[in-house]
């Protein structure tokens, strides 16, 4: 029963968010897309962000703001896009030693960056 359980969670596209202290990272796949941040020294870093042009991001960018919110870890970041509204937001990012300010699909950012519910356990064994 518990093998199922382990299975049932590997397999589900979850945002993994792990950290404590100063640092913190998040890794999100599904199917060919896939984005890894992590936050160290109050700076979100993006490791990996594919297909870029989903997340509007690229390798080696630090993300500074989310529209007017600074952000310093990944869960600032992610408290931020649960809080926005409208379909696109606006990142500050720094890139290649330049500030730059890019619009980007929210939807996209929550599904990545927001964990569904949990699944339901399962029934109970059936007794005879």
């Amino acid at each position: 029963m518990r093998a199922h359980w382990m299975l049932l969670v590997m397999l589900l596209p979850l945002p993994a968010l792990a950290g404590g202290g100063n640092s913190q990272t998040l890794e999100w796949r599904q199917d060919d897309a896939r984005l890894a941040l992590r936050s160290t020294e109050g700076q979100v870093h993006v490791d990996a962000a594919s297909p870029e042009a989903r997340f509007g991001v690229r390798s080696g960018d630090r993300i500074l703001r989310v529209d007017d919110t600074a952000v310093r870890q990944v869960e600032h970041l992610a408290g931020a896009l649960r809080h926005s509204t409208g379909p696109t937001v606006y990142l500050l990012l720094r890139r290649d030693r330049r500030e730059m300010t890019v619009p980007v699909n929210a939807a996209a950012w929550r599904l990545a960056l927001v964990a569904p519910p949990p699944p339901a356990p399962p029934p109970p064994p059936a007794q005879r």
